[in-house]
């Protein structure tokens, strides 16, 4: 359901790989993912919102948990592709504060780290 691509070595990529809606269990299962995952390492995480159909508490939790796992250490999160319902969300949040949200192809954030 998840994917983790490395750019460059050191910039990862995680996205879906169908359309989904990050609600309840699937959080919960994309937590236990991303922690089997060595993101710590990464000098940025981008995450590609295009087949994020919906996102609840839970998946802003994880959102918010990554975040926590990388800044301490210098490390950059970037949320690309995000449809504008999830960004008002995000936004109504005071969430777009917390995290470099982007109008942009992950390729283009890639470039630009």
């Amino acid at each position: 359901m998840f994917k983790f691509d490395l750019h460059n070595k050191t910039i990862g990529v995680i996205s879906l790989e169908k359309p989904s809606r990050i609600t309840g269990e699937i959080s919960a299962s994309f937590r236990k993912w991303y922690e089997s995952k060595e993101i710590g390492k990464c000098s940025a995480i981008v995450i590609d919102g295009e087949n994020i159909q919906f996102i609840d508490s839970m998946g802003i939790a994880a959102l918010i948990s990554i975040y926590k796992n990388l800044t301490p250490k210098g490390s950059n999160l970037l949320l690309v592709n995000l449809s504008p319902e999830i960004k008002k969300l995000l936004g109504t949040l005071r969430l777009d504060r917390l995290f470099n949200i982007r109008d942009c192809s992950v390729e283009d954030a890639i470039k630009t780290i």
